[in-house]
C-alpha cells in the first residue's frame, strides 16, 4: 500500500507546478503517482485546500439502517429467544414506529444477531466414536451389510445379505430373501438365519460381528436396551460392533457391487430360489477359483492366499447352537448396564420392545425410574431416580430365555442320538 501524502507535500506539489515543473517530474522527485500529483495540484488551483476532509460514517452490522430498526430487532430477539430472522422481519414490518423506514433482509438480521454469543446456536455435540481395533487374523471379525429392495423382472423385490471377512478377503456368505413389492425391511429371523448358515458353512464362530445401525439389529432409543440380535450374539460369545460411517464396512460394501455384477445382473428374471443357487455358485468361484484384486491376495483366489480360512477358530455346527448358547454371558453383560425410563400413565415401564413391558404401579406415573439387572435371580430392579438406592419393585426378566433369544424351541430334531464333546464347549472355565 502506497504511503499517504501530507498537507505540506501537497502544497509543495502545487508550488513546483506553478514554477513550471511537470506532473511527471514532480512524481519522480517525491515518489508518488502522476495521478496523485495532478489531483492535488488541480484541487488547489480550483480553490480547494490541501487537507483531507472525510465524513465519518458509522460502521457495523445494520449501520446503514435507522437506529430504531436495530433497537427493535434486538428487543424482539430478547423477548422471543426462539424467534429466527424470518419471524423478526415479519414483526418489523408490522411495527407502526418503523413505517416508511427501510428494513434489512433475513440474512442481515441473522448476521446482526450472530455477533452476540447468547444468540448463536449451540453446536451439536458429536457422538464419541470409539476407535475399534483393526482385526489381524481371519475369522476375528465379519462385516455384515444389506442391500434392500432389489427389483426383479416380475416387479417383486428382494433383500441381499452379504457377509465378508476383511482379513481373509473372502466372501463368507450371500443370501437373498423375497420381500414382496412394498416391504423391504430387514427381519431379525433373516439376519439370524444368514449368520447360522455362515457359521455352519465355515464351521466356526467369529469373535466380532460388525454391522451398521439397522433398526432390527440395534435399538435406536437414546438410552437403548440391547436388541435381541445383540443378546443372541452375546449368548454365543460373539461381540457386536456398531459402525459410525460406511467406510468402516468398506469391504462388504464393495462386495455388493461385485456380487451384483457377477451373479444378479442379467438374472433378474429368475425366482429367488434360483438366484440363491446362482449366488452360491458365484461365491465358490470367487473364493476358490478366481484371482482376487484384494491387496493381501496378490492375484490369488482368497482361499489360496489365506488357507487359514479353512481352519475353524471356534468349532461350531448348527446343531450345537444350544450347547454354545450361554445365558451367563447375557446376565453378566446386562448386569454392567442401567437404564432410565419414564413411567407411562398405566404404570408400565417399557424396556426392550413390546414383549418386555413391566408394570410397577400407577402411583409412579410420570416419574423417572432407574433400572438395573440382578443376575443372581434374573430380576430387573426398579428405583426412582430421586432415590436410586431404594428399590421400589423387583420383577422377573421377560423373554430373556434361550427360546426367546435364539428363536428356537429346544434341541433341533435330527436322526439318532447326538453326542457332543464336552471340551469343545469349554470357555473361560465354564461348561455350557
Amino acid at each position: 500500500m502506497a504511503a499517504q501524502t501530507s498537507p505540506t507535500q501537497r502544497r509543495r506539489f502545487f508550488e513546483l507546478h506553478q514554477q513550471g515543473a511537470t506532473y511527471a517530474e514532480i512524481a519522480d522527485q517525491f515518489g508518488f503517482s502522476q495521478e496523485c500529483i495532478r489531483y492535488w495540484c488541480r484541487r488547489q488551483r480550483d480553490g480547494g485546500g490541501c487537507e483531507t476532509h472525510r465524513v465519518w460514517q458509522p460502521r457495523g452490522l445494520l449501520s446503514q439502517f435507522d437506529p430504531k430498526v436495530r433497537f427493535v430487532t434486538l428487543r424482539l430477539r430478547l423477548e422471543h429467544p426462539r424467534w429466527g430472522p424470518n419471524r423478526i422481519l415479519n414483526r418489523l414490518k408490522k411495527r407502526t414506529s418503523l413505517r416508511g423506514l427501510r428494513l434489512p433482509g433475513e440474512a442481515s438480521i441473522g448476521r446482526y444477531l450472530h455477533q452476540w454469543r447468547r444468540f448463536r446456536r449451540k453446536p451439536k455435540k458429536k457422538p464419541e466414536q470409539t476407535q475399534h481395533p483393526t482385526p489381524g487374523i481371519v475369522h476375528e471379525c465379519w462385516q455384515v451389510d444389506f442391500k434392500v429392495g432389489i427389483r426383479l423382472a416380475d416387479g417383486t423385490r428382494m433383500n441381499l445379505h452379504t457377509v465378508r471377512d476383511p482379513v481373509g478377503e473372502a466372501y463368507i456368505g450371500a443370501f437373498v430373501f423375497a420381500t414382496g413389492k412394498r416391504q423391504h425391511r430387514i427381519k431379525l429371523e433373516e439376519a439370524r438365519a444368514v449368520l447360522r448358515q455362515c457359521f455352519g458353512r465355515w464351521k466356526t464362530l467369529p469373535q466380532v460381528i460388525q454391522t451398521d445401525g439397522e433398526p432390527v439389529l440395534v435399538t435406536p432409543n437414546p438410552d437403548p436396551f440391547p436388541s435381541d440380535f445383540i443378546l443372541w450374539l452375546k449368548g454365543l460369545g460373539i461381540e457386536h460392533r456398531l459402525i459410525h460411517n460406511v467406510t468402516s464396512n468398506a469391504e462388504v460394501e464393495r462386495c455388493h457391487r461385485t456380487l451384483s455384477d457377477y451373479a444378479l445382473v442379467g438374472n433378474e428374471d429368475q425366482v429367488v430360489v434360483a438366484l440363491q443357487t446362482i449366488l452360491d455358485q458365484a461365491l465358490d468361484e470367487l473364493n476358490f477359483e478366481l484371482s482376487s484384486r484384494a491387496e493381501g491376495c496378490q492375484g490369488q483366489p482368497p482361499l489360496q492366499a489365506h488357507p487359514d480360512l479353512l481352519r475353524p477358530r471356534r468349532s461350531f455346527a448348527p446343531q450345537w447352537e444350544w450347547a454354545h448358547f450361554n445365558l451367563k454371558r447375557i446376565d453378566d453383560y446386562l448386569a454392567t448396564q442401567s437404564w432410565k425410563r419414564i413411567v407411562e400413565t398405566t404404570g408400565v415401564v417399557p424396556l426392550g420392545g413390546k414383549r418386555r413391558r413391566y408394570s410397577i404401579g400407577r402411583q409412579y406415573t410420570g416419574q423417572e425410574v432407574e433400572i438395573h439387572f440382578d443376575p443372581s435371580d434374573r430380576h430387573f430392579v426398579f428405583s426412582l431416580c430421586s432415590a436410586p438406592e431404594v428399590p421400589i419393585k423387583r420383577l422377573p426378566a421377560k423373554c430373556l430365555d434361550r427360546n426367546a433369544l435364539t428363536g428356537r424351541e429346544g434341541w433341533p430334531v435330527g436322526p439318532g442320538a447326538q453326542q457332543l464333546s464336552l471340551p469343545l464347549f469349554q470357555e473361560e472355565g465354564v461348561y455350557c
